[in-house]
């Protein structure tokens, strides 16, 4: 990084490219409730990063990277993902709480120690909860879980990091099959079957996890 970006910062550029992989729109008030921080503080950073050439703000005041953005924002997911995988499948911890370890260790690691683990875990392709690598990405034919049809039945590829410990308890990971056995549309709900196992899931949370359909 130029010298060395505050952890703000960061955190700011990991979570834009958090929300642009997920296929949300990149703004101000979503990174001010994402990140727990008050709209001034985040409009501080937002134009400290402007300033530096890592951000740029269109007329609707959507946010853009700039390729200095960019490739910040990749090399901080990638040690982000990298720690995560490391954390989970290495040191045990559970899938559904190493990323907040993770942003602890992704502040500290050089360039060396990145390479190094990223050698021992044999470059991993996606973090625990299925977010691809930075140079990967999740197949074609993956759609949000609330567009799911009743009878379907679906792979799980990739959570939200806000929703892991809920769906962890319902057993809705990635990896994971489940058929979609009912829609409620005056609930805004959905339920999921898994062997003897059942996952009722709003529409606003489905949303954030994507699929694949796969064979029964």
């Amino acid at each position: 990084m130029s010298e060395k970006h505050s952890i703000v910062i960061e955190e700011c550029l990991l979570l834009l490219h958090q929300l642009r992989g997920a296929g949300e729109r990149l703004k101000a008030v979503t990174l001010a409730q994402r990140l727990k921080s008050s709209a001034p503080t985040v409009h501080a950073t937002l134009q400290r990063m402007q300033r530096d050439d890592l951000i740029q703000m269109d007329d609707k005041k959507e946010i853009s990277l700039t390729r200095e953005g960019e490739r910040l924002a990749c090399d901080i997911a990638f040690r982000h993902n990298l720690a995560e995988y490391f954390l989970c499948n290495t040191l045990g911890i559970p899938w559904y709480e190493v990323h907040k370890h993770a942003h602890q260790l992704e502040h500290a690691m050089t360039p060396t120690v990145v390479d190094k683990l990223a050698t021992f875990l044999n470059y991993p392709e996606t973090c625990p909860h299925g977010t691809p690598m930075p140079g990967h990405s999740l197949p074609e034919d993956c759609f949000t879980l609330d567009q799911a049809e009743e009878g379907m039945m679906v792979e799980i590829m990739m959570i939200a990091e806000e929703l892991l410990k809920i769906l962890h308890t319902q057993q809705v990971i990635p990896g994971q099959k489940h058929q979609v056995i009912s829609r409620a549309n005056v609930m805004s709900s959905m339920t999921l079957q898994q062997e003897e196992q059942q996952a009722i899931l709003p529409f606003h949370a489905a949303n954030k996890i994507h699929v694949v359909q796969v064979e029964d």
